[in-house]
């Protein structure tokens, strides 16, 4: 706790605008409330009042630690070993924003772990009070309300109430993509440590099924990772056309018009997703007012997960050798 107070102050001691200072002093309270509310497992397993689902999912939680450390080549041992109830949704809520005509992330840079295509806030009220005064200066802007995040090694992150209660398949996800940060982490490089984690996580959660006999759960989840990249691949064609359309040598108001024709396209494209995977899933995305913002938030997570699946497959699915080839990746430009 004591060491979080240092690095955090140290960066706010270089750093002099208002809204700086704002920023690293919510993140500063952020993560001392985490600490403070965490209770360690095992107490909480040993409590009477300790909910027999919060037990349930406890436990299920060691395994999946047990589990990382065991057969993924992931410190398993080194998070979750406790928990905190935040009494909220989400943890932390984050902004993606990029200017009117591209698709190129404004990005922030932090003490320690450099540039990042994004701003996290511990209370939603100050995430949407920057969106506003972005969107001022022209920016699409998109909010997303985040369960679960690494601090990199620097602390033993706790297990929380925003995704403790995921089905056991997401929450194995959730734990393999987030101790895959705190394994391999490159400094100022989002889509390389996000593509990496996902690659991880995937292939981690397959291992786990199998490894438990589960195999009608691993073919639900196989089925679950075509439909996801079904949704990344209508992503990919709109995120090309609109390319095009803000290279194109237009007026901005052909270019204004294309673009909300090509999003509105992306919109039924969704429709017609979900109408072929049966009427369920991507509600959110029919929902939301969809802009640039959205679009790097995805292409973010997923842009250079072939590389990385190329590369676990060239090792031989030999996760130790893996990491080892990751370190010394470099990834082509985008």
């Amino acid at each position: 706790m004591l060491r979080l107070r240092l690095i955090l102050v140290a960066a706010i001691s270089v750093l002099s605008s208002c809204q700086t200072l704002r920023f690293y002093g919510q993140a500063v309270s952020g993560q001392m409330e985490i600490f403070q509310k965490s209770r360690p497992i095992s107490k909480l397993l040993a409590d009477s009042t300790t909910t027999p689902s919060l037990q349930q999912q406890l436990r299920a939680v060691q395994g999946l630690r047990q589990f990382a450390s065991d057969h993924l080549s992931l410190p398993g041992d080194q998070s979750y070993g406790t928990y905190a109830d935040l009494g909220r949704p989400h943890v932390v809520w984050v902004l993606y924003a990029a200017p009117e005509f591209s698709l190129t992330a404004k990005t922030w840079h932090y003490p320690a772990i450099g540039e990042m295509d994004y701003r996290g806030y511990f209370h939603e009220q100050d995430t949407k009070a920057f969106a506003a005064e972005l969107k001022s200066q022209g920016y699409d802007v998109f909010i997303g309300g985040v369960d679960a995040y690494s601090t990199l090694g620097w602390f033993h992150d706790p297990v929380l109430n925003t995704f403790i209660h995921y089905p056991d398949v997401d929450l194995a996800e959730t734990l393999f993509h987030e101790l895959t940060h705190r394994k391999v982490f490159r400094r100022g490089d989002t889509v390389f440590n996000e593509s990496l984690a996902n690659t991880v996580a995937e292939e981690g959660v397959k291992r786990w099924l199998r490894h438990q006999g589960r195999l009608a759960d691993l073919k639900n989840y196989e089925q679950r990772l075509i439909r996801r990249r079904q949704f990344y691949q209508e992503i990919d064609r709109t995120r090309a056309a609109l390319e095009a359309v803000y290279a194109s040598t237009t007026s901005e108001t052909s270019k204004r018009e294309e673009k909300k024709r090509l999003l509105a396209k992306l919109r039924d494209d969704f429709r017609e997703l979900r109408r072929r995977w049966g009427g369920h899933g991507l509600e959110g995305w029919l929902r939301e007012d969809l802009n640039n913002g959205h679009l790097i938030s995805l292409k973010l997570y997923a842009e250079k997960m072939p590389i990385f699946q190329k590369l676990l497959s060239d090792c031989g699915g030999d996760l130790d050798d893996f990491f080892r080839k990751v370190a010394q990746l470099k990834l082509p430009e985008s």
